[in-house]
């Protein structure tokens, strides 16, 4: 674990310090993972996110600002990434950066490749509808500023037993900007 955080903290200031050289109108946004504790009796619950999308909106958020001709959908992670959600309780687990076009997002897009969950020492499929997490929450990227977005899943909301050991999970994930 600590060398995670090692690594976390590494990847970090390079985010940071590539973030000083800019482009015009161009802002950095953050994303983390964490989740909430749980009553649960799970032990393990692995999630892999293959790749992260952002939308940038067409529309100005106010009378005097013009639309956007860059909106449209952008990659912020693209690369497989495996979280146990137990395992960063509590903890901000870096998930990627990417330097954006200035203006208002609204929706964040996590495609999943793979669930497991691990309940009494036995290990299940959760199935995760579409496998397609979409979550509305508009933010702001500024000019020459870094958005930092915390996505805290709660296991316990998130994780439901169909039947016959049949796990479904459909993520309650907050959004938390620092």
């Amino acid at each position: 674990m600590k060398e995670i955080l090692a690594l976390v903290v590494i990847l970090a200031g390079f985010v940071l310090l590539s973030g000083c050289v800019h482009e015009e109108n161009t802002g950095t946004l953050i994303l983390q993972i964490t989740d909430k504790t749980s009553d649960l009796n799970i032990t393990q619950a692995l999630v892999t996110i293959s790749n992260i999308e952002v939308h940038l909106s067409a529309g100005g958020t106010s009378e005097n600002e013009t639309n956007n001709t860059s909106a449209g959908w952008y990659t912020v992670v693209e690369t497989p990434q495996t979280f146990d959600l137990i395992e960063i309780k509590d903890v901000k687990e870096f998930l990627g950066s990417a330097n954006l076009t200035a203006g208002w997002y609204t929706q964040i897009r996590l495609h999943v490749d793979k669930a497991l969950v691990t309940i009494d020492g036995v290990e299940y499929n959760l199935t995760i509808p579409s496998k397609t997490v979409k979550l509305i929450k508009p933010f702001q990227i500024k000019n020459n500023q870094t958005t930092t977005l915390i996505l805290d899943f709660d296991a316990q909301k998130s994780i439901h037993k169909t039947g016959n050991n049949k796990f479904i999970m459909q993520p309650t994930i907050t959004i938390t900007q620092e």
